[in-house]
């Protein structure tokens, strides 16, 4: 084989197998899929069983993902049959917007909720009824609030306005005429100083004349999870709506 060009053959085998390499598998219908190359087939491809998982895709690189999706623009990239809830799942939008487009059902540990409170009466009682919104997961006992008077500084618990240490609720008085504070209420509910419920609370002043009135700001931060729930004096007992003192 002496008239055989070596040379030439090589390259042209090197030229060939980097084509090879390069062109995706075209395969037909029926054809096995094949491993670590571009597979396209123009036709449905099912994949059926009768196991409690039929198809499980693995990926073992900590920064990789198990399933890709592409379609055209305008395309959804899959579809199910089911309105079951997937455990575990984590999607990023609903109905086009982000989490932090809704509500949670409950106040969220280290949110801080805020809110202006402002009352007028006629020498008689004033009243201002706030509420926690989102809820909480519990009440606030009594011990936990503190009311701020005007021009009296600040304490530990109550650094600035709009501001609370966690399970702590402040209210701050920025300014009183004719009003003499008389304590705090749940809001659905006329006791006095009994904490407050986990939707809101009652401020309630005395007025001295007709031109009593009376406005502010407060703030409480959510504790950990479970941190005010806890009995308190003995004698007392312990409801969704706090802590009630023994009668």
């Amino acid at each position: 084989m002496s008239g055989v060009n070596w040379k030439s053959l090589f390259v042209g085998l090197v030229a060939g197998a980097l084509v090879l390499t390069a062109v995706p598998v075209v395969a037909g219908a029926g054809d096995p899929v094949v491993q670590g190359k571009i597979n396209r087939v123009n036709k449905r491809t099912v994949i059926q069983g009768n196991s409690l998982s039929t198809l499980r895709l693995s990926n073992t690189n900590p920064e990789g993902t198990a399933l890709v999706l592409n379609v055209e623009s305008g395309n959804a990239p899959f579809k199910v049959n089911s309105k079951k809830k997937v455990v575990d799942l984590n999607s990023d939008l609903l109905d086009g917007r982000s989490s932090s487009f809704f509500m949670p059902s409950e106040a969220q540990q280290g949110q801080t909720l805020v809110g202006a409170f402002g009352a007028a009466g006629d020498g008689t009682f004033l009243v201002h009824a706030a509420t926690f919104n989102p809820p909480l997961e519990s009440g606030i006992p009594q011990s936990k609030i503190h009311y701020v008077l005007p021009d009296a500084g600040t304490i530990a618990e109550c650094p600035g306005v709009f501001q609370a240490t966690a399970g702590h609720l402040c209210i701050y008085a920025a300014w009183e005429r004719n009003v003499s504070f008389n304590g705090i209420g749940r809001i659905n509910n006329d006791m006095l100083n009994s904490g407050a419920s986990r939707h809101g609370f009652t401020i309630l002043w005395t007025g001295s004349s007709s031109s009593a009135n009376v406005r502010g700001n407060w703030a409480y931060t959510v504790p950990a999870v479970g941190a005010n729930v806890v009995v308190e004096a003995a004698g007392g007992r312990l409801t969704e709506l706090g802590v009630l003192p023994a009668p």
